[in-house]
């Protein structure tokens, strides 16, 4: 976009002032060729159109750009913040820190406010004029008590933080925004606390947000590694909508700078790892492959970046204090000549000394390049963000009604006199005949293939079919995606059956975590989707393993199994603990799971919802230009934010089993039994004791200890049984989302036609048309009207033209 924001909101304002003015124009022309009825409705559009076009214009100059910041584990997110801040105002420290969200809003006065929340064992108020310091040290007190009670309290709820401040970022970074733009930051919690209600109902308003994800650089354990680029996929999905506007920073970057070679290094690092985001990227969102190729990706060092404006802060204090840090963390950075000329101790340093300090740490962070980045990212996606949004309700409230109108007005009129207007009347009987087809034929086209899948599943449900549900799913999508109009669509329709995956995934990443645990005797739970999970379920599990180990259930017997025949009141015992150890694995594990799996569910349903409106949102401009093309001067519309009105959500519920049957055995026990006896050698006069062996019957309880691998195939099992019913109950809600669509289209051409065929009555009683007349006059005012329609319809389209 080579336009700067704020001139492509003037071009749109300019734009939508100028269609005002086209129809000032054609309203006064018009008006003196109609009879007085006509001039109120004139002047209901007229001042609906300027009732529009003030709100437009308020909303252009007043727009607000939100940047919301998530990241991986240890990724320097909140350290990322600060320095879009230009301040230590939130929280840092190694472990997370991150545990509600906290809102950063634009203000010359400095303030802070601590919302009041559920069970909130913190102070909780608004604080006026107070320093950076007390900001932050409330906002650590905040997280480091809810930290500390969330195990005992599993619902407590995450602190909700507001900061006015006035952040460098929208002071020093030359966004060259609307002058009135309204620039928020909101600092998202980590990946352990998205699910919190309060939390989620925050991330919800990210999805018209620029969004900076942070990813942790210094990271080289292969297996923390690949655990990192699945936590850069969950991000992105809490997020929702398109990576398009999403910029991926590689933070900590500089820890590559102590190695020998490191401009290599660092080289090899950035393109393997860019490489490896946007392959976990698009295997788990393929409807975003052509977004995800173009990814816009930056370096940056946030610490060294944050300490050079520090550095250069009027405060001596506060830049001395930073100086040290520089030189104690930092020292790497910082060119040799310019450290052979300072003195040893910090606080000794002149201010020259501490500018070209800090301008070598901003310069060696990749702080001007991370800046640049944004300002382009800002540039090219926040009128995306913004604008199509104002254009459509400037339609709905003023724009579409005037088209529609001078439209039909002026070809009603042309079809006023009696032989024309019985003429148009049957014209109109066909119109609508020929849209209900075309709409009857449309509809059936888009909601057969769903129906075909919903009698499959009823065939598999009465064991009439052995298909998988999934596949057909996906076989049946593929074919949508190969007919038109909906060939248009890409992978856009993928969610629809991309969720199995999804599941899947979460599933074994939880069973694989158990299973590890107890193959290996150490019990390991960090995983991305167990960080999701409830913390005090997780630790009741990890327990649960824990004592599994300890009863031996672990090493060989988890790997393969045993049998094992109880003799004894200690085996038994112990036999009887490891089934209800198993048994309480299985209470424990759904439970984790079902937090796990509504996390997945919340993100796939999103992501089924933004298929779906991509889906109607391809039906409806199929079928307007369809209806246009029957009836080219009624200026049918069908808004998508009128019609698409996706309701109610799929709700799934997983419950597993464990366990083993303990069943009662018997067993012969040899006992030796003393007898006295006489024998032969001692001529039978008197009697010796021997021994004899009888043999006893005794009760065992007998077990087959099912190995690990045992469990996890049978809890994949019970979770491939669930899937059946998740078509079942996502084949019902599209059917019933395509007939709630269908029901509005319906609704809305035949109130448009009906308008139609009430102007064209008007017309015939009220007007008088002659030839000359209708030559001179009304031919090139229905022109003139068409001309205008389009102009309105252009308004749509001119932010595409501006890319």
């Amino acid at each position: 976009m080579s336009n700067k924001v704020y001139k492509v909101f003037e071009n749109v304002e300019f734009k939508a002032k100028l269609l005002a003015k086209y129809w000032n124009n054609f309203q006064s022309e018009i008006s003196q060729h109609l009879p007085e009825t006509y001039h109120p409705e004139i002047q209901e559009l007229s001042d609906k159109l300027e009732e529009a076009l003030s709100i437009l214009v308020n909303e252009l100059s007043h727009p607000t750009l939100t940047l919301a910041t998530t990241g991986t584990t240890s990724s320097g997110k909140s350290t990322l913040v600060n320095l879009l801040c230009g301040a230590e105002i939130v929280p840092v420290a190694v472990s997370e820190m991150s545990a509600g969200t906290v809102t950063i809003e634009y203000s010359q006065e400095k303030s802070l406010i601590i919302h009041e929340t559920p069970g909130a064992l913190w102070e909780c108020g608004e604080w006026r004029g107070i320093t950076e310091d007390t900001i932050y040290q409330r906002l650590y007190q905040v997280m480091i008590s809810y930290i500390e009670n969330r195990e005992t309290q599993p619902n407590l709820a995450c602190p909700q933080s507001t900061i006015y401040y006035p952040f460098r970022i929208l002071k020093e970074s030359q966004l060259e925004l609307p002058e009135k733009t309204r620039v928020r930051i909101l600092d998202l919690p980590g990946l352990a606390y998205v699910g919190d209600e309060g939390n989620a109902n925050v991330i919800k308003q990210c999805r018209e947000a620029l969004c900076i994800v942070t990813y942790n650089s210094a990271e080289i354990d292969i297996q923390k590694v690949k655990s990192l680029l699945q936590e850069v996929v969950q991000q992105v999905k809490d997020l929702g909508g398109s990576p398009a506007r999403m910029l991926f920073t590689l933070n900590r970057i500089d820890v590559f700078r102590a190695d020998r070679d490191w401009p290599d290094t660092e080289k090899r690092f950035v393109e393997n790892t860019i490489r490896n985001i946007k392959i976990e990227l698009t295997e788990q969102l393929k409807e975003y492959t052509e977004d995800i190729n173009n990814l816009q990706v930056v370096k940056l060092s946030t610490w060294p970046a944050l300490l050079s404006l520090q550095i250069k802060n009027n405060d001596e204090i506060y830049s001395i204090e930073a100086c040290g840090k520089a030189d104690k963390h930092f020292n790497g950075l910082i060119d040799k000549h310019i450290l052979d000329d300072l003195p040893r101790r910090t606080e000794r340093w002149t201010r020259h000394d501490r500018n070209r300090v800090a301008d070598a740490l901003w310069q060696k962070s990749y702080a001007e390049e991370f800046h640049q980045y944004l300002r382009e990212h800002i540039t090219q996606h926040f009128p995306q963000l913004v604008i199509p949004q104002i254009i459509e309700r400037f339609n709905l409230a003023a724009g579409n009604a005037i088209t529609e109108w001078a439209t039909q007005t002026t070809t009603a009129i042309l079809n006023s006199s009696e032989e024309q207007y019985q003429q148009e009347c049957e014209n109109i009987s066909y119109i609508r005949a020929g849209i209900k087809n075309f709409l009857e034929i449309s509809d059936t086209n888009l909601r057969e293939p769903f129906e075909r899948i919903d009698r499959k599943i009823k065939q598999v449900l009465a064991e009439e079919s052995e298909d998988d549900p999934v596949l057909y799913l996906e076989s049946t999508i593929s074919e949508i995606k190969d007919t038109e109009p909906y060939n248009l669509l890409g992978e856009k329709l993928y969610p629809l059956y991309g969720w199995r995956r999804e599941l899947g995934q979460g599933i074994n990443q939880v069973l694989e975590a158990v299973a590890k645990s107890l193959e290996s005797g150490r019990v390991d739970l960090d995983s991305p989707n167990l960080k999701k999970a409830n913390v005090l379920n997780v630790n009741l599990l990890g327990r649960n393993l824990n004592r599994l180990v300890n009863l031996g259930y672990t090493a060989s017997v988890a790997k393969e199994g045993k049998t094992m025949e109880a003799r004894t009141d200690i085996e038994k015992s112990k036999l009887k603990q490891i089934n209800e150890e198993l048994n309480e694995l299985a209470i424990h594990l759904n439970i984790v799971m079902e937090d796990v799996l509504k996390q997945i569910f919340d993100q796939e349903l999103n992501r089924m919802y933004q298929a779906v409106v991509e889906l109607f949102n391809c039906h409806l401009s199929h079928i307007e230009n369809g209806s246009n093309n029957i009836a080219p001067n009624i200026a049918i519309k069908f808004p998508d934010s009128q019609l698409i009105k996706v309701e109610g959500q799929p709700k799934f519920t997983f419950r597993f089993k464990a366990g083993f049957p303990i069943t009662q055995g018997t067993w012969k026990e040899a006992i030796q039994v003393a007898r006295q006896k006489r024998t032969f050698y001692t001529l039978f006069l008197w009697k010796k004791t021997i021994y004899e062996t009888e043999y006893k019957t005794r009760s065992s309880d007998n077990a087959t200890i099912p190995s690990v691998e045992d469990l996890l195939t049978g809890w994949l099992f019970q979770s491939k049984e669930e899937e059946l019913k998740i078509v079942n109950q996502i084949a019902r809600w599209l059917l019933e989302q395509i007939d709630c669509l269908k029901k509005n289209v319906d609704k809305i051409q035949n109130e448009i036609i009906d308008r139609y065929q009430a102007r064209l009555d008007k017309a015939n009683q009220e007007i008088t048309l002659d030839y000359e007349k209708q030559r001179n006059v009304w031919q090139p005012m229905q022109q003139k009207a068409q001309d205008l329609a389009e102009e309105f319809y252009a308004l749509g389209t001119f932010l595409k033209e501006e890319s």
